[in-house]
């Protein structure tokens, strides 16, 4: 069924300050909580199942996964996410969804894997693959390593990393391509390889609910720490950090460090995961903004859009807005 009038008509009057709010909506739909009415009436089913090459979802439903719930749609994180104090029920059915998809349920902010066949751990990161991915060193907004390598901010902060005296102020122009140099190791230990896992085709890949990746998205969440006056002790932490470095938002992306970000993403009760998706948006057109439900017709176009803009692809896009239609179906 497509999405009606008399829900939309129900929908713009209601919508979410925390997540005490949203579990409330849903346990008046018989049900405990949001992941409990998700996990009963759509998770595996319809479209929610298996879809070609996606996997059927439902959502984690252990105490970590209710916490990871609990913090996302906590008050703090609406207005990170969205710069208001309150979240629409076509906001929050939207961009929860998005979350199901990219995350499989499991509503952790991951970090990009790496290693494939033929490029073999950061080496994945680093070459173009025709079809599959940019390089990530030339990606636009980034340094190449062989400017990091021949950056004073960078060695200063990094050559004593192993592979540092080899490397730092390198002439060989192999680190401005798209194809790492396999004579040197590809491993993601910091033991081996750790002067090159500070670069930003590998520090700034993609992490977090969307996949923030690249510099110019990551500045802007350096920016979100520095002015940051909450009460988050892993951002304070890291704000006390970077305070001691140089106040230039490019240096400090650039001497920041993967342990730094792994903190910000993993360890800040979801609050930068939830930055990085107003980051995107408003980057990206403001596609959660832009949801409206004045009609069927313009509803489905913008919750359309919401994942056209994550993806890209029209395929993911269309599977999306009939997953936000049939979770629409049961309300």
């Amino acid at each position: 069924m497509p999405i009606t009038q008399p829900f939309l008509n129900k929908a713009a009057t209601i919508s979410f300050t925390n997540t005490n709010e949203v579990d409330s909506f849903f346990a008046r739909q018989n049900a405990h909580d949001f992941i409990d009415w998700f996990n009963t009436h759509v998770a595996n089913i319809g479209f929610w199942g298996k879809s070609g090459s996606r996997s059927g979802i439902s959502m984690a439903n252990d105490s970590k996964a209710h916490e990871r719930f609990d913090q996302l749609w906590s008050a703090e994180n609406i207005k990170a996410m969205f710069g208001k104090n309150s979240v629409t029920l076509l906001q929050f059915l939207s961009l929860q969804s998005i979350i199901n998809n990219e995350t499989g349920g499991s509503l952790l902010p991951l970090t990009e894997r790496v290693g494939s066949k033929g490029h073999p751990g950061i080496a994945y990161a680093f070459d173009r693959i025709s079809g599959l991915k940019k390089s990530y060193n030339t990606l636009p907004g980034n340094k190449t390593c062989f400017q990091l390598f021949n950056d004073g901010h960078y060695n200063n902060a990094f050559q004593q990393l192993s592979l540092g005296n080899q490397l730092k102020n390198t002439t060989n122009v192999v680190w401005s391509g798209e194809a790492y140099p396999q004579i040197l190791p590809a491993s993601t230990s910091p033991a081996a390889t750790g002067y090159i896992l500070e670069a930003d085709f590998f520090k700034f890949r993609g992490r977090g609910y969307i996949q923030t990746t690249g510099r110019a998205n990551y500045i802007k969440l350096v920016d979100f720490v520095m002015n940051y006056q909450g009460d988050n002790d892993t951002v304070n932490r890291i704000k006390t950090t970077w305070t001691q470095r140089p106040a230039d938002r490019d240096v400090l992306a650039t001497v920041s460090t993967n342990v730094e970000w792994d903190d910000l993403f993993q360890a800040s009760h979801t609050l930068i995961a939830a930055k990085s998706i107003a980051i995107h948006n408003s980057l990206s057109g403001d596609y959660l903004g832009s949801i409206n439900g004045a009609d069927p017709a313009v509803a489905a176009s913008t919750i359309r859009n919401v994942g056209k803009r994550i993806s890209g692809a029209d395929s993911y896009a269309n599977l999306f807005v009939r997953r936000v239609t049939q979770i629409i179906e049961l309300i």
